[in-house]
């Protein structure tokens, strides 16, 4: 098994891949499957209120999500994006970087819906009183549910169950490109919540690990990482 990387700093530009992606790209094992769950590349700034279905990456996302995609070049064995429009465009610049790719597959579990929403309309009442940042904070790290949401708990292990039985004896890495408050609070259910301070939530780019092996499930993200995991918390 590898070591874990040494832990690094994780305040990272808006602009670059964040370190703690690439060691941990670096460290997961290539003989098992892996899921990595990544948010979304680099895109404009949203109107208020808009959830920004449309919204593609800018200039500087498509030069950041090629970055990333040159370091998949021969490991992709899956590729999975939420249906918005910034993930879908992430997704795409991976495949064409990346070398000899699998088809990209829309998965509702990573967005519209997500793992967590179940009822759409209270959903989006929720985005527009509390924004992302709030939804982060209520569901990462509290145990306070939202009208229309499934537990972060449920919601998390649901998630994580679902990208570990498509990466299930089929080793290299299955990439899922998702959102900040996905990616937020499944890591946060797994790994504890991040601490307050500047650059708390997920950056663009930025990306959590689940796999298998005789220890149980691993998860990592950022400088932590927890083998032997019996489930979300």
């Amino acid at each position: 098994r590898r070591p874990a990387p040494p832990a690094m700093s994780t305040q990272v530009s808006d602009w670059q891949v964040p370190a703690a992606t690439l060691r941990w790209l670096d460290a997961v094992p290539a003989e098992r499957g892996v899921a990595m769950l990544v948010r979304h590349s680099v895109r404009d700034p949203l109107p208020p209120g808009d959830l920004g279905y449309a919204n593609a990456l800018n200039a500087e996302g498509v030069a950041l999500a090629r970055s990333l995609g040159e370091r998949l070049h021969g490991r992709l064995r899956s590729l999975h994006t939420s249906p918005l429009q910034r993930c879908v465009h992430t997704a795409e610049v991976f495949a064409r970087v990346a070398g000899d790719t699998p088809p990209i597959l829309t998965d509702r579990m990573l967005g519209d819906p997500g793992a967590w929403v179940l009822d759409r309309v209270q959903a989006g009442e929720n985005w527009r009183r509390l924004g992302s940042e709030g939804i982060m904070e209520r569901l990462a790290t509290t145990d306070a549910d939202l009208p229309g949401t499934r537990p972060a708990r449920v919601g998390a292990q649901n998630l994580a169950t679902h990208m570990l039985a498509i990466a299930a004896g089929a080793p290299g890495l299955h990439v899922f490109v998702t959102h900040d408050i996905l990616l937020a609070i499944a890591a946060a259910r797994f790994l504890g919540p991040p601490p307050p301070g500047p650059g708390r939530w997920p950056a663009y780019l930025e990306a959590a690990f689940f796999w298998q092996d005789e220890d149980g499930l691993h998860a990592a993200y950022r400088d932590v990482h927890r083998a032997g995991l019996d489930g979300a918390r």
